[in-house]
């Protein structure tokens, strides 16, 4: 089975983690890795590692490309065929990859997909979804 990790800037992760234990009722295999300043780049990237070292297959999400914890992932595992790193969390994503971690067909890459899917104007979404419904 696959691992999940969130690694992000301040508690952004954690959140994410509770939010994912109230909606889908837990996090098995799922962490969180925080980078609060207080750390240093080195004691990240052995977070981290100590996090991958527990499964054959990760699955890596940082909240920002570019920033200190996607550069870390990228230093450490770009390599790595059995790491994938993805960028730009959000809960969407984070729910299908989490219902999809036993999954071997399950391409993680999908979830940005998901991700994108749920990115839109609600109101405007509901204006053309009427619009739709009255036709």
């Amino acid at each position: 089975m696959r691992k999940l990790i969130l690694v992000s800037h301040g508690d952004l992760a954690q959140s994410y983690l509770n939010s994912l234990d109230m909606i889908a009722g837990g996090h098995e295999n799922v962490a969180a890795v925080i980078f609060d300043g207080e750390i240093s780049k080195d004691e990240l990237g052995q977070r981290i590692d100590i996090e991958c070292s527990t499964t054959s297959e990760t699955v890596i999400v940082v909240d920002l490309p570019g920033g200190t914890p996607c550069n870390v992932c990228l230093e450490q595992y770009a390599d790595n065929e059995q790491v994938s790193i993805l960028a730009s969390l959000n809960l969407p994503m984070i729910l299908d990859l989490y219902l999809n971690l036993s999954n071997d067909a399950y391409q993680p890459i999908a979830a940005l997909l998901v991700g994108q899917d749920n990115l839109f104007d609600v109101v405007t979404q509901l204006e053309t979804t009427d619009n739709d419904n009255d036709e």
